[in-house]
């Protein structure tokens, strides 16, 4: 079974997010510390990840784009909304959008979900923690890690990378 997945690529990672969550992935110059940007006649509150992935995850970013990806706050778990509402002080729009930026290249791949391989249990709960849901070896064996945008927002907020 094959699904659609959103990939930022980082110099020694690219970070695989489920395609279902993202509304849109644009290239957009924000500074890293803005806290809204507005988008399609929106204002959305925006936070910069950068940082977060590559402290967890030891990685560069490759090339100097600034990436937008534009999800839906409905698509996380409340207390994670709420979290970006009082961290970037905007309210979400009537559209629930909300903003996630980094620095790096995007592209959409279509991968076979047995390509994707789980962790054990023993280390599965602090991999989660940090947003890592599973791993994958592209055919040249770059390491793809699928992650979830809930988890990686809460490490964000935990981590005191604000």
């Amino acid at each position: 079974m094959k699904r659609h997945f959103t990939c930022v690529f980082y110099d020694n990672t690219d970070f695989l997010i489920p395609s279902e969550y993202i509304v849109s992935g644009i290239y957009l110059s924000v500074p890293k510390d803005s806290k809204k940007i507005v988008f399609n006649r929106e204002t959305l509150p925006h936070i910069f990840i950068g940082n977060l992935l590559e402290k967890e995850f030891g990685c560069v970013a490759v090339g100097s784009a600034n990436a937008v990806i534009v999800l839906n706050a409905r698509d996380f778990a409340d207390d994670v909304g709420r979290q970006v509402v009082e961290s970037t002080e905007t309210a979400l729009p009537a559209t629930g959008n909300l903003a996630l930026s980094l620095t790096g290249n995007i592209s959409s791949y279509e991968i076979d979900l047995g390509e994707l391989h789980v962790f054990p249990n023993g280390i599965r709960t602090r991999l989660s923690e940090c947003g890592i849901c599973a791993v994958r070896f592209d055919k040249d064996g770059r390491k793809q890690v699928l992650v979830s945008p809930d988890s990686l927002l809460r490490r964000f907020f935990s981590g005191g990378l604000l």
